[in-house]
Parts: structure tokens; C-alpha cells; sequence
């Protein structure tokens, strides 16, 4: 008997990621107790990218062994993000990502002596496919051309969304190089701009002569090539700057029906293929402001508007436009990533959603600005990684059969974080955040640890900023850089109130 083969879509949220974990975490437990299900495609943006990445290897590897409770309830937190340490030449950015590349490197490395393992839930061919924002735009030409009154010109977008895809094979080693380049992919499609560093990364533009480069093998980076500068056609690659991939498309269901239809062809079939896809932002219709424009904090404040006009564009990246813009997947019309078909709505009769109960409060880390709140504290993240298990937990039963029941040790209770006594106070508004003791540092409140590592990381942040090299300006900043670092720190942490999302 055939197996049902799984692909995965794994969107955005930055600390959300642990509520992503959760559920996979569930589900990969929930299927691994039954022989029905291969998981052949997994497409992550942001922190669904860096989830995804861990799952491949995992898959491949560990028999499926995430280790995504210990990563991202146990080891990512906002205290070794606020390293106020930042080496000469350290792009601006509110928190260093020095620790989630150590974390990356772990993840994607076996221990010595570890025999590797080949999951049964991975299929003979695993695409993994992670969207990222490239800061050049680059030029495609559709096969449509328009009519001018001298002759007819090319149709060209400017675009800024792209993908990374790799496929994983058995043969695929775990000390393979590859494995350095996914890690680098995944850790720019979860680099939110001002918060997480621009990463560098060379892209093949076009066939290059001679051998390719062992980073290289087996990866998909331009599934339509873009058109080069006509003074440099030829040129075989470049490096760019990459952020976060959820900006432009943060829920890439479009980049899952692109390998869904190269492994099944145009029309898959609903009882051998399952799309499962994992949202954490999907939780509940938005709540519009009623106040006055100008008692907004996004009109009197220029941190909550541009906080707010990136966010924007995360939700905009995980609206999905259903248009059958691509009429074969031989065309090249552009779709919402270059050269990738957009599916017809009625794809979705074959999804299976995993999103928070919208009767149950709202993640923890979806209160503070750029969805930050879960990297406060790992009480915070386990809460969320619980709520991610029991929301898949019941797709997995009521919407896979999946009836096996998966120990856990905290038993029942470990689904119902909210009847839980560990999380609470539950964090409804900033100032409760003194009440919740920091699980890293007993005797302190969340609040008061986070306020001290913020103000060191700000104040090294302003104190590196660069003034160029004329020496007048380096003798003036190098007097009043630590009066203004501390005038400036001061006030920062001053709005953090004002950035912490009411649970309405």
C-alpha cells in the first residue's frame, strides 16, 4: 500500500516559532506511530524556515528526533540575542543572531559518534524550500509582450522575492556542505529587518563553466533566471544581501503547489496527498482602532510606525492570491514567486490547517512588537509550544485519524497550558511582566531582565554607530557618544509599554 505523501508549509512569526514547534513536534510524533504518511516537501518562511530546516535533517538523520522543544523552548532567548558584545564592523541590528547561528550549526551537525538514521516518514526525495527577501531587486521578463506605437516591449517586474530549494536524497550526506548553505538560507529568511542582521549570500545566476561549487549541489535558487545587466549577461554569480523571506511571502503555500505539482503532476490526488499547513498568526479576525488618528501610537510614535509598516508587510506576504496566473508550469509568466504557478483556490480543499484556538488567549508571543514576546522567557516559550501541541494534536485526531496517543510526561496537562499554574500570571499587558519571576535568573523578574540586557545592547548598539572617517567627527562623537547612548537607551526602554499588544 502506497503511502499518503505530506507536504508542510510552515509560515512566519519570529518568537511564534515555538508555537510552530509544537505542532510539528506533535504531529511528527502523531505519524511516525502509523505507516500511512511520507513527507516529501517542506516550505518555511522566517521562523517556519529555520523549523523546516531542523525537520529535514531530522527526517534524514535523527529518525525524526526535531530536537525543537530543546531549541526553541530551551536555547533561544532574548538574553543571548541582546549581546551587547559586537565586533568592529557588526551591521546594525537590535539583536545579534551569533547564538541562532551556534544553534543553526548544532541543529544541522550530528554529534560525533551518532549513527544516522533515515526516518520512514521522509520520502526518497525531500524538497526543502525556504523564501527569502532579496535587498537588490532583480529583473524577470514575461513570455507576454506589450504593443507601443513603435514596436512591442517586454513586460518586467522588479522583484525582491525569492527561494532557496534543496532536495535531500538518500545519498545526501550529513557532512555535506549543503548542509553549511541551509543553514545560512534559513537564517536569512528569518532575519526581520532592524531586529536580526542583513546575511550575505552567493546566488548562481545563470550556468556557470566548470565545476560547480559543492554548496551548490542539489539547490534550486532561480526557478526563473532573472535578466542580468546587459553589461554583464554572462555573469555566473553575486553575492546579496537577505532578509527575512516572510516580508513578501510568509505563508508560501504557492512554493508547497510548485513541488506538489512536480511530484504529482497537474491535478494530485485528494486521498494520496495532505498539505498541512502551520500558522500561528491566524488566529482571530484583526481588531481595528476606533481612537482618533492622532492619539494612535502609530501616528505619535515613529518606532510603532515603523514597526507597524513592517508588519504590514508580513501580513501582506501571507495573503494568498488564488489566480491562475501560470496557465502550464512551462510558462514564463510570473506568479507570486518568479516562475511558480499560483494554485487555484480549490487547493485548499486538500489542506489541513493548524492555527491557535481563537478561544483560548493569544500567544504569548504575539504581544510585543514584531511578535518578540516568546524569546523574553522560556516559561513563555513553552507556553506557546504547548498550545502548538494540542492545536495539531487535534487535526492530527480529528482530521488525519490519527487516534494513537502520544506520552508525554506531563500527561494531559501538557495540552492545557492554560490550566496550568506555571504560566501564570499570564502576561495580559507589560506591567505584569514584574509579577513573572525569569526562569535563567531566579529572583528576578522577566521585566527587570529584560530591561537591563536591553539597555547594555542599545547603548553598545548607538556607541558602534559609525561617523566616518573624518577626524573632526570621530573627536566630537567620541565625547558626547555616552551622554546620547544613555539619553537614548533611556527613552527606548521607556516605550516598551507602548509596544506590548493588548489580549483583546
Amino acid at each position: 500500500m502506497s503511502k499518503k505523501r505530506v507536504a508542510l508549509v510552515l509560515s512566519g512569526g519570529v518568537s511564534l516559532g515555538s508555537y510552530i514547534a509544537g505542532a510539528l513536534d506533535e504531529l511528527l510524533r502523531q505519524m511516525a506511530q502509523s505507516d500511512q504518511y511520507e513527507i516529501d516537501i517542506i516550505t518555511g518562511a522566517s521562523a517556519g524556515a529555520t523549523t523546516a530546516a531542523i525537520i529535514a535533517h531530522a527526517l534524514l538523520y535523527r529518525n525524526a528526533d526535531t530536537l525543537l522543544h530543546q531549541i526553541w523552548v530551551d536555547q533561544i532567548d532574548s538574553y543571548d540575542m541582546l549581546d551587547p558584545d559586537l565586533p568592529t564592523g557588526t551591521p546594525f541590528s537590535l539583536l545579534s543572531n551569533r547564538h541562532l547561528q551556534e544553534i543553526s550549526r548544532q541543529a544541522l551537525t550530528l554529534p560525533p559518534g551518532y549513527q544516522p538514521r533515515r526516518s520512514p516518514l521522509c520520502a526518497d526525495q525531500l524538497e526543502l524550500a525556504m523564501t527569502i527577501t532579496n535587498l537588490d531587486a532583480l529583473s524577470y521578463e514575461s513570455r507576454v509582450r506589450l504593443k507601443t506605437d513603435r514596436a512591442s516591449e517586454p513586460f518586467i517586474q522588479d522583484r525582491h522575492s525569492e527561494q532557496e530549494t534543496f532536495q535531500l536524497v538518500s545519498t545526501t550526506s550529513p557532512t555535506d556542505p549543503l548542509w553549511g548553505r541551509v543553514a545560512t538560507v534559513a537564517l536569512a529568511s528569518a532575519a526581520l529587518p532592524m531586529i536580526f542582521p542583513p546575511i550575505a549570500i552567493t546566488r548562481k545566476l545563470n550556468d556557470q563553466t566548470g565545476p560547480d561549487l559543492a554548496e551548490w549541489r542539489s539547490s534550486v535558487q532561480y526557478i526563473q533566471s532573472p535578466v542580468l545587466n546587459s553589461n554583464q549577461p554572462n555573469i555566473g554569480s553575486a553575492t546579496f544581501l537577505y532578509a527575512d523571506g516572510g516580508l513578501f511571502n510568509n505563508l508560501p503555500i504557492d512554493l508547497a503547489w510548485h513541488y506538489v505539482q512536480a511530484h504529482d503532476g497537474d491535478q494530485p490526488d485528494p486521498s494520496q496527498r495532505i498539505m498541512i499547513i502551520v500558522d500561528p498568526s491566524k488566529d482571530r479576525i484583526q481588531t481595528i482602532s476606533l481612537a482618533p488618528p492622532s492619539q494612535r501610537g502609530t501616528y505619535r510614535n515613529p518606532l510603532i510606525y515603523l514597526g507597524g509598516l513592517i508588519m504590514a508587510m508580513y501580513r501582506e506576504g501571507g495573503t494568498i492570491q488564488f489566480d491562475h496566473e501560470v496557465p502550464n508550469s512551462s510558462s514564463q509568466v510570473l506568479g507570486a514567486l518568479p516562475g511558480v504557478d499560483r494554485p487555484e483556490v480549490e487547493a485548499l480543499y486538500s489542506v489541513d490547517l493548524v492555527l491557535p484556538d481563537p478561544d483560548q488567549p493569544h500567544l504569548i508571543g504575539a504581544h510585543l512588537v514584531f511578535a518578540l514576546a516568546a524569546f523574553l522567557d522560556s516559561s513563555f516559550r513553552e507556553y506557546d509550544f504547548r498550545r502548538g501541541a494540542a492545536d495539531a494534536r487535534a487535526v492530527a485526531q480529528k482530521l488525519l485519524g490519527l487516534t494513537a496517543e502520544v506520552t508525554r510526561p506531563e500527561g494531559e496537562l501538557f495540552y492545557t497550558p492554560d490550566s496550568d499554574p506555571r504560566f501564570k500570571p499570564y502576561p495580559t499587558n507589560y506591567a505584569t511582566l514584574n509579577q513573572i519571576p525569569s526562569i535563567r535568573f531566579p529572583g528576578k523578574s522577566v521585566r527587570a531582565v529584560l530591561e537591563s540586557r536591553l539597555r547594555q545592547r542599545l547603548s553598545a548598539v548607538i556607541r558602534s554607530y559609525p561617523v566616518g572617517d573624518f577626524w573632526v567627527f570621530k573627536i566630537i562623537w567620541a565625547i558626547v557618544r555616552y551622554p546620547i547612548s544613555w539619553l537614548l537607551t533611556d527613552y527606548l526602554v521607556k516605550q516598551l509599554p507602548d509596544h506590548w499588544a493588548p489580549d483583546s
